[in-house]
């Protein structure tokens, strides 16, 4: 059976356009070490806290929420990711933080974790 330079050069493409894209989720699944910031919420309520008043989680809605199955999660954006280990981010529980470590899914490995503090205003000195 012969085949036409045409076709083989078209299925040679395709090869090749699969190859590359697979290669790129390969990438992206291994997971490259990034960081993030946001803020430490359960996946529950994840950004709308139906206990208080102004909706954003505070930190009793939130450890109530994970003494429930909840876990702990990182809201960046409109979206919260699962965070592992859990006892890592228990701490930082309705605080903004940095996160660095590497995505899986839906779920950010921590590395490293730091809180973020507000900036304070600095007292001026008089003489």
């Amino acid at each position: 059976m012969e085949y036409s330079s045409k076709a083989i050069a078209i299925l040679l493409s395709l090869f090749v356009g699969l190859s590359l894209q697979s290669g790129t989720n390969g990438a992206q699944s291994a997971g490259s070490r990034q960081t993030w910031q946001g803020f430490i919420t359960d996946t529950h309520c994840g950004t709308n806290c139906q206990v208080t008043k102004d909706m954003k989680p505070d930190k009793k809605c939130i450890n109530r929420c994970v003494r429930k199955g909840s876990k702990y999660g990182l809201w960046v954006e409109h979206h919260v990711y699962e965070l592992e280990p859990q006892s890592e981010a228990a701490q930082y529980a309705a605080k903004d933080v940095s996160v660095t470590g590497t995505l899986d899914g839906e779920t950010i490995h921590i590395d490293s974790i730091k809180p973020i503090n507000p900036p304070t205003a600095k007292k001026s000195e008089s003489n």
